[in-house]
């Protein structure tokens, strides 16, 4: 039975990084969007596009760390 537990943990724990993952590259695409309007000052554009490439960054990161617990879930069960 634990190892039932162990799979169903790593299934939740890759459903939550797919989730975070999805959450933060919306919001970069949402930020950058936003750079494409005229109506931001272009000193702050710099900024906001730092920002989007470290949400894109840990949009990344998450998306690997689901892949690794996907990787764990089907090795078990082979």
């Amino acid at each position: 039975m634990p190892v039932e537990r162990q799979k169903q943990s790593w299934k939740e724990k890759a459903d939550d990084y797919k989730m975070f993952a999805g959450v933060l590259l919306a919001l970069s695409v949402f930020l950058y969007i936003g750079t494409l309007l005229p109506t931001i000052a272009p000193e702050k554009k710099v900024y906001l596009l730092g920002l989007i490439v470290i949400l894109l960054i840990g949009s990344f990161s998450f998306f690997q760390r689901a892949m690794q617990y996907i990787r764990l879930l089907r090795e078990t069960d082979e």
